[in-house]
Protein backbone atom coordinates (compact mmCIF):
# COMPACT_ATOMS: atom_id res chain seq x y z
CA UNK A 1 0.00 0.00 0.00
CA UNK A 2 1.18 3.57 -0.86
CA UNK A 3 0.99 5.71 2.12
CA UNK A 4 2.58 8.84 1.06
CA UNK A 5 5.47 10.06 -1.32
CA UNK A 6 7.53 13.49 -3.02
CA UNK A 7 9.95 14.36 -4.67
CA UNK A 8 11.49 17.10 -2.09
CA UNK A 9 14.38 18.97 -0.46
CA UNK A 10 13.83 18.46 3.27
CA UNK A 11 13.47 21.78 5.74
CA UNK A 12 16.35 22.98 7.56
CA UNK A 13 15.09 21.10 10.85
CA UNK A 14 14.26 17.46 9.21
CA UNK A 15 15.51 14.35 11.35
CA UNK A 16 13.45 11.19 12.22
CA UNK A 17 13.89 9.15 15.46
CA UNK A 18 11.77 6.11 15.46
CA UNK A 19 11.74 4.47 18.49
CA UNK A 20 9.05 2.40 17.45
CA UNK A 21 8.62 0.14 14.28
CA UNK A 22 6.70 2.02 11.90
CA UNK A 23 5.10 -0.70 9.88
CA UNK A 24 6.27 0.71 6.91
CA UNK A 25 9.32 1.67 4.54
CA UNK A 26 10.68 4.60 3.71
CA UNK A 27 12.41 4.73 0.16
CA UNK A 28 14.51 7.24 -0.47
CA UNK A 29 16.65 8.12 -3.87
CA UNK A 30 19.30 10.42 -2.50
CA UNK A 31 19.85 13.16 -5.42
CA UNK A 32 21.95 14.95 -3.28
CA UNK A 33 22.86 15.52 0.75
CA UNK A 34 24.54 14.23 3.53
CA UNK A 35 22.39 11.92 5.30
CA UNK A 36 23.18 9.15 8.25
CA UNK A 37 21.18 5.99 9.19
CA UNK A 38 21.30 4.32 12.49
CA UNK A 39 19.65 1.71 14.17
CA UNK A 40 20.81 -0.80 17.04
CA UNK A 41 23.42 -3.02 14.96
CA UNK A 42 24.30 -0.37 11.97
CA UNK A 43 25.52 3.02 11.48
CA UNK A 44 25.64 3.98 7.63
CA UNK A 45 25.81 7.05 5.15
CA UNK A 46 22.66 6.88 2.78
CA UNK A 47 24.61 8.15 -0.52
CA UNK A 48 23.69 10.28 -3.72
CA UNK A 49 22.64 7.84 -6.77
CA UNK A 50 21.96 4.86 -4.51
CA UNK A 51 17.98 3.57 -3.85
CA UNK A 52 17.40 2.99 0.58
CA UNK A 53 14.83 0.69 1.63
CA UNK A 54 14.38 1.79 5.42
CA UNK A 55 13.00 -0.96 8.23
CA UNK A 56 9.39 -1.90 8.68
CA UNK A 57 10.12 -3.71 11.69
CA UNK A 58 12.83 -1.99 13.96
CA UNK A 59 13.72 1.96 15.42
CA UNK A 60 15.67 3.77 13.73
CA UNK A 61 17.47 6.92 14.01
CA UNK A 62 18.45 9.46 10.58
CA UNK A 63 19.49 12.91 10.47
CA UNK A 64 21.27 15.10 7.72
CA UNK A 65 24.05 17.46 7.95
CA UNK A 66 22.45 20.66 8.32
CA UNK A 67 25.24 22.61 6.19
CA UNK A 68 24.00 20.69 2.78
CA UNK A 69 20.35 20.41 1.52
CA UNK A 70 18.98 17.15 1.19
CA UNK A 71 17.34 16.31 -1.89
CA UNK A 72 15.84 13.08 -2.82
CA UNK A 73 12.84 11.17 -4.26
CA UNK A 74 10.83 9.45 -1.40
CA UNK A 75 7.68 6.88 -0.94
CA UNK A 76 6.38 5.41 2.05
CA UNK A 77 5.44 2.14 1.06
CA UNK A 78 3.60 -1.30 3.12
CA UNK A 79 4.84 -4.15 1.71
CA UNK A 80 1.44 -6.12 2.80
CA UNK A 81 2.90 -9.67 2.77
CA UNK A 82 6.92 -8.90 3.11
CA UNK A 83 8.76 -6.97 6.40
CA UNK A 84 11.82 -5.35 5.67
CA UNK A 85 14.15 -6.07 9.11
CA UNK A 86 16.92 -4.00 8.43
CA UNK A 87 18.59 -1.26 5.67
CA UNK A 88 18.52 -2.23 2.12
CA UNK A 89 20.96 -0.14 0.30
CA UNK A 90 20.39 -0.59 -3.98
CA UNK A 91 23.38 0.72 -6.53
CA UNK A 92 21.18 2.78 -9.11
CA UNK A 93 22.92 2.83 -11.95
CA UNK A 94 23.29 4.76 -15.31
CA UNK A 95 20.55 3.07 -17.69
CA UNK A 96 19.57 0.42 -15.59
CA UNK A 97 15.91 -0.92 -15.03
CA UNK A 98 16.14 0.54 -11.82
CA UNK A 99 17.42 4.01 -12.84
CA UNK A 100 14.54 3.96 -15.47
CA UNK A 101 12.08 2.86 -12.62
CA UNK A 102 12.95 5.70 -10.07
CA UNK A 103 12.66 7.83 -13.01
CA UNK A 104 9.15 7.11 -13.49
CA UNK A 105 8.52 7.18 -9.86
CA UNK A 106 9.82 10.66 -10.24
CA UNK A 107 7.90 11.95 -13.00
CA UNK A 108 4.16 9.93 -11.76
CA UNK A 109 4.95 12.60 -8.91
CA UNK A 110 5.29 15.60 -10.30
CA UNK A 111 2.32 14.58 -12.70
CA UNK A 112 0.09 13.43 -9.69
CA UNK A 113 -0.76 10.09 -10.83
CA UNK A 114 -1.76 8.54 -7.90
CA UNK A 115 -2.83 5.12 -9.06
CA UNK A 116 0.40 4.37 -11.44
CA UNK A 117 2.16 5.15 -8.26
CA UNK A 118 0.47 2.20 -6.08
CA UNK A 119 1.34 0.06 -8.88
CA UNK A 120 4.83 1.32 -9.27
CA UNK A 121 5.10 1.05 -5.27
CA UNK A 122 3.45 -2.58 -5.62
CA UNK A 123 6.07 -3.55 -8.23
CA UNK A 124 9.35 -2.40 -6.45
CA UNK A 125 8.94 -5.72 -4.50
CA UNK A 126 10.22 -7.67 -6.96
CA UNK A 127 13.59 -5.58 -7.04
CA UNK A 128 13.97 -6.28 -3.70
CA UNK A 129 13.47 -9.96 -3.67
CA UNK A 130 16.54 -11.86 -2.81
CA UNK A 131 17.53 -9.60 -0.23
CA UNK A 132 17.95 -10.92 2.99
CA UNK A 133 16.27 -8.04 4.83
CA UNK A 134 13.12 -8.49 2.46
CA UNK A 135 11.14 -11.07 4.14
CA UNK A 136 8.09 -12.99 3.44
CA UNK A 137 5.64 -13.14 6.91
CA UNK A 138 4.36 -16.18 8.49
CA UNK A 139 1.27 -17.90 6.51
CA UNK A 140 -0.42 -16.87 10.77
CA UNK A 141 1.01 -13.08 10.18
CA UNK A 142 -0.37 -12.97 6.36
CA UNK A 143 -3.85 -14.09 7.53
CA UNK A 144 -3.69 -12.05 10.29
CA UNK A 145 -2.77 -8.93 8.81
CA UNK A 146 -5.19 -9.71 5.91
CA UNK A 147 -8.48 -10.20 7.73
CA UNK A 148 -7.53 -6.39 9.92
CA UNK A 149 -7.09 -4.54 6.55
CA UNK A 150 -10.37 -6.39 5.20
CA UNK A 151 -12.32 -5.46 8.40
CA UNK A 152 -10.75 -2.16 8.81
CA UNK A 153 -13.93 -0.62 9.24
CA UNK A 154 -15.39 -2.69 12.35
CA UNK A 155 -14.60 -3.77 15.76
CA UNK A 156 -11.18 -5.28 15.77
CA UNK A 157 -10.15 -7.09 19.08
CA UNK A 158 -6.96 -9.36 20.29
CA UNK A 159 -9.31 -11.58 21.42
CA UNK A 160 -11.17 -12.43 18.20
CA UNK A 161 -7.93 -11.96 16.57
CA UNK A 162 -6.01 -14.75 18.53
CA UNK A 163 -9.25 -17.02 18.10
CA UNK A 164 -9.08 -17.04 15.00
CA UNK A 165 -6.17 -19.19 15.36
CA UNK A 166 -7.21 -21.22 18.36
CA UNK A 167 -4.38 -19.14 20.21
CA UNK A 168 -4.24 -18.18 23.71
CA UNK A 169 -4.49 -13.66 23.55
CA UNK A 170 -1.05 -13.48 25.14
CA UNK A 171 0.77 -16.31 23.23
CA UNK A 172 -0.74 -14.61 20.30
CA UNK A 173 0.41 -11.49 21.04
CA UNK A 174 4.22 -12.62 21.81
CA UNK A 175 4.17 -14.41 18.63
CA UNK A 176 3.50 -11.33 16.35
CA UNK A 177 5.64 -8.92 18.32
CA UNK A 178 8.42 -11.24 17.86
CA UNK A 179 7.55 -11.44 13.49
CA UNK A 180 6.98 -7.57 13.75
CA UNK A 181 8.00 -5.82 16.39
CA UNK A 182 5.06 -4.42 17.29
CA UNK A 183 1.80 -5.37 18.96
CA UNK A 184 -1.14 -6.38 16.64
CA UNK A 185 -2.96 -3.50 18.49
CA UNK A 186 -0.11 -1.04 17.78
CA UNK A 187 -0.27 -2.64 14.03
CA UNK A 188 -4.08 -2.18 14.37
CA UNK A 189 -4.06 1.46 14.97
CA UNK A 190 -1.41 2.09 12.03
CA UNK A 191 -2.93 0.28 9.66
CA UNK A 192 -6.09 2.77 10.52
CA UNK A 193 -4.05 5.45 10.31
CA UNK A 194 -2.47 4.59 7.19
CA UNK A 195 -5.83 4.22 5.54
CA UNK A 196 -7.20 7.38 7.17
CA UNK A 197 -4.24 9.31 5.45
CA UNK A 198 -5.30 7.63 1.55
CA UNK A 199 -8.56 8.34 2.31
CA UNK A 200 -7.85 12.19 2.99
CA UNK A 201 -5.54 12.57 0.59
CA UNK A 202 -8.17 12.00 -1.90
CA UNK A 203 -10.73 14.24 -0.65
CA UNK A 204 -12.94 12.35 1.06
CA UNK A 205 -14.83 14.04 4.17
CA UNK A 206 -13.15 13.87 7.94
CA UNK A 207 -16.72 12.06 9.16
CA UNK A 208 -16.65 9.53 6.16
CA UNK A 209 -12.98 8.37 6.89
CA UNK A 210 -13.80 8.24 10.22
CA UNK A 211 -16.40 5.34 10.31
CA UNK A 212 -14.28 3.84 7.44
CA UNK A 213 -11.53 3.27 9.48
CA UNK A 214 -13.84 1.59 12.20
CA UNK A 215 -14.35 4.67 14.71
CA UNK A 216 -17.98 5.51 16.13
CA UNK A 217 -17.35 8.72 16.32
CA UNK A 218 -15.59 11.57 14.72
CA UNK A 219 -14.32 13.38 17.94
CA UNK A 220 -12.78 9.78 18.87
CA UNK A 221 -11.15 9.34 15.34
CA UNK A 222 -10.11 13.13 16.00
CA UNK A 223 -8.13 12.37 18.85
CA UNK A 224 -6.46 8.92 18.16
CA UNK A 225 -5.25 10.82 14.75
CA UNK A 226 -4.02 13.98 16.88
CA UNK A 227 -2.35 11.84 18.73
CA UNK A 228 -0.61 9.59 15.78
CA UNK A 229 0.34 12.42 13.88
CA UNK A 230 0.47 15.38 15.89
CA UNK A 231 -2.41 17.30 14.03
CA UNK A 232 -6.29 17.35 13.61
CA UNK A 233 -7.00 14.91 10.48
CA UNK A 234 -8.90 18.84 9.04
CA UNK A 235 -5.29 19.95 9.03
CA UNK A 236 -3.79 17.24 7.92
CA UNK A 237 -2.62 17.13 3.91
CA UNK A 238 -0.61 15.04 1.74
CA UNK A 239 2.98 15.38 1.82
CA UNK A 240 2.54 16.73 5.90
CA UNK A 241 4.48 13.57 7.17
CA UNK A 242 8.00 13.48 7.11
CA UNK A 243 9.82 12.36 4.20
Amino acid sequence: MLIEFGNTVVKEKWELNEEVPTGYSRIYYVLEGDVTYESADVRQALKPGFLYVLPSTVPYHVWRDKSKPFACTYLHVDFSRYRVSGLIELPVEENSCLAHFVATVAEAIREERIELLEQLAEAFSFFLKGSECFIQNSRMLTQVQRHIIRHISEELTIDQLSQLFSYHPNYFIRLFRRETGYTPYQYIVQQRMQYAVTQLNKGLPNEEVCYACGYTDSSTFTRAFRKYYGVAPQKYRKGFRKP
